[in-house]
């Protein structure tokens, strides 16, 4: 093992400083890690990087900020923000956001000194969607107000409400055709009604949602609600 110098209490020669960048990752493809080079023909005049701080508001996916020579990782979950010191004694990295879509962006500002501590509040903020009196039919319904929207599914809650006995396959499914959500209710006698509610998912959907009934013997209606973050 060998010790690597620390550089969180050195001051820079150059003064404090930092360099702004916005990652748009529908320029920058899932699977495919953006790199930063401060040194070389760089016109930045860094000459370390002690800590990073990341919005990762506007972004459905986790960021991963990547040090090859010191291996170190820091992870930005998404949706989130803060200042985080990092451990490198180089100027080049990577950042990398496995699974983003379009919408997806993160802000960085890259600094070379250690800078006090830092509030950083998590918005709450979400958008409800909803279909009401939908028929338990076979067929596909979408969510209106999330046509063409790419985001992360927070909350959902069902309420199903047959008139007689059956089954029927539900499903969520996004614009991609990915499944988020599935469920299989079997009824012996008309009613109760069926709650399904679900909380704390932080399942991304690309293209908007869309209800899926098949296999329905069921007659009757249900009630869908989302809560949903954007991107």
């Amino acid at each position: 093992m060998f010790p690597l110098r620390g550089l969180w209490n050195h001051a820079p020669d150059e003064g404090d400083q930092f360099v702004n960048v916005e990652i748009d990752w529908t320029v920058s493809p899932p699977g495919q890690a953006v790199q930063f080079s401060l040194s070389g023909n760089s016109p930045v005049a860094l000459s370390q990087i002690v800590a990073l701080s990341v919005d990762n508001g506007r972004s459905g996916v986790d960021v991963d900020f990547i040090f090859p020579d010191s291996g170190f990782v820091l992870t930005v979950p998404a949706h989130d923000q803060g200042v985080y010191p990092v451990f490198t004694n180089a100027l080049m990295f990577y950042a990398s956001a496995p699974g983003s879509a379009a919408g997806d962006i993160t802000i960085v500002q890259i600094l070379n000194s250690l800078p006090p501590p830092v509030p950083v509040q998590t918005t709450q903020q979400q958008n409800h969607a909803r279909l009401a009196s939908v028929s338990l039919a076979n067929g596909t319904i979408p969510f209106p107000e999330l046509v063409g929207i790419n985001g992360t599914l927070n909350t959902m809650s069902a309420a199903i409400d047959p008139t007689a006995a059956g089954s029927a396959q539900l499903a969520l499914v996004d614009g991609r055709g990915s499944t988020v959500w599935f469920a299989q209710p079997i009824f012996t006698a008309a009613g109760p009604t069926l709650y399904l509610p679900l909380t704390g998912l932080a399942v991304r959907f690309v293209n908007g949602l869309s209800i899926v009934i098949t296999g329905s013997t069921l007659t009757g209606t249900a009630f869908f609600n989302l809560y949903y973050s954007v991107p």
